[in-house]
């Protein structure tokens, strides 16, 4: 953690208020940052396509209105010898996080290319979250319509949820002050709260599922991929789209087998992993959202907690039987996914390596809309990442058309683009397979 900022990006001072306890994923999160500073993996990097009459005056002050009203931007993390991992939200300080506005070269190529390049520093510079909040910000005029915002995020305190949540108060502070308004936001619970909540509800929750983890995570699973020597690597990746018509048949077949999409995507990714590798057994990371009380639904933050699930005899049996015992295992999973999983890891007494080499999540639909009741239209522009942390993820995106996005990303140190494109297109035939369902 010893990247410098600008003076405005000072330590907080030592009146600043007594830390606070982290939740366990933002324990997670520091522990990574400390020891493997810098992941890409652990940064979102999420520019915006924006068209309309925008007055960057008015988003200005919206952007500070939401750093001002979500706390888990303005924090700083702190571990003492004594006490242990901390959290001080800071106070407000519109110089401490600036939306920077920055010019723009040649603004007739693609904008893809545009917010790569804007973005491109951003991997260089990892947060130093003791000194700096785990937020930045930048604004570039293309043309008379057309703005691209930047955000850079630690996933400390930003999940998948968070960004959805984010964007839609955004787009009602932008509305509000295009009147000339202060805009008027219904409190939320912050995230401090809710780490108390976790806190205070650890024990019991451990007590009920640690048991479970421990049946079913029996037994050790042989490596893919070579130990790696550094802890992250040049990233590559592949994808493919099925369209509309693809999915829905996809969908009915999952219907007929009772089984729901990430059940299926994980069976999928096993699946693969045997006809590339040869396994025809083995464990796969995936995440749960987290936001278990509903409380703290709206409430922005770093949430998710990953869970594992063990797939056996992934090459052998009828394609629907194994599916269907995917998906009771899955379901049972989430239901035991309330203790956290550093916790359950240490129970164990395993690390996150001894457990699963290869991620496979479902995302949620990109968010695209207007900004509040306005003209101006955002749209995601996603720019890849230049490394990766995990040997292997692969992420089923769908979208609000109804296609799925599906996407292998993968270290090139620890595997070839050959097996990465055989990996996607062994699972994208598991799927359209199961188009027809059980025979």
């Amino acid at each position: 953690m010893s990247v410098s900022f600008s003076a405005a990006a000072r330590c907080p001072s030592a009146n600043t208020p007594s830390p606070a306890p982290l939740s366990h994923t933002q324990q997670r999160f520091l522990l990574d940052e400390g020891l493997m500073p810098g992941q890409d993996d652990n940064q979102l990097v999420l520019p915006y396509l924006l068209t309309g009459p925008l007055d960057p005056t008015a988003l200005a002050l919206a952007f500070d209105d939401m750093v001002r009203r979500h706390g888990i931007l303005r924090t700083v993390y702190t571990w003492d010898g004594d006490l242990g991992p901390g959290q001080r939200v800071l106070p407000f300080d519109p110089e401490r996080i600036p939306l920077v506005t920055v010019p723009v070269t040649d603004t007739a190529r693609p904008v893809g290319q545009i917010a790569a390049e804007l973005c491109a520093d951003w991997w260089d510079m990892p947060f130093d979250l003791e000194c700096h909040p785990p937020l930045r910000a930048r604004l570039a005029h293309l043309d008379a319509e057309r703005w691209l915002l930047c955000l850079s995020v630690h996933h400390i305190a930003f999940d998948g949820q968070s960004e959805l949540i984010l964007l839609d108060e955004l787009g009602k502070a932008y509305e509000a002050r295009c009147r000339g308004d202060v805009p008027a936001l219904t409190s939320l619970p912050d995230y401090l709260a809710y780490a108390d909540w976790q806190y205070q509800h650890m024990a019991s929750w451990a007590e009920k599922d640690v048991p479970f983890w421990r049946e079913l995570l029996v037994g050790e699973r042989p490596r893919l991929f070579p130990v790696p020597d550094a802890d992250q690597g040049r990233r590559g990746e592949h994808e493919v789209v099925l369209d509309g018509q693809q999915v829905e048949s996809v969908c009915v077949g999952l219907q007929t087998v009772r089984a729901i999409p990430l059940s299926a995507l994980l069976y999928g990714t096993a699946r693969a992993l045997g006809e590339v590798f040869g396994a025809n057994g083995t464990n796969i990371g995936t995440i749960s959202s987290g936001r278990f009380e509903p409380e703290y639904a709206s409430t922005l933050g770093s949430f998710v907690n990953p869970m594992v699930v063990p797939i056996d005899e992934a090459l052998t049996g009828e394609p629907a039987d194994r599916l269907a015992a995917v998906n009771r295992t899955v379901l049972r999973g989430l239901r035991r996914a309330r203790t956290p999983f550093n916790e359950v890891a240490r129970s164990l007494k395993l690390q996150r390596s001894d457990l699963f080499e290869v991620m496979a999540t479902l995302q949620a639909p990109l968010p695209a809309g207007t900004f509040g009741d306005t003209e101006v239209v955002f749209q995601p522009v996603r720019v890849r990442a230049p490394r990766a942390g995990y040997g292997l993820v692969v992420e089923l995106e769908p979208s609000r058309d109804g296609r799925w996005t599906i996407a292998a990303r993968w270290r090139e140190d620890l595997l070839s683009e050959t097996a990465g494109h055989d990996v996607l297109s062994a699972l994208t035939g598991t799927l359209l397979a199961l188009r027809t369902g059980p025979s």
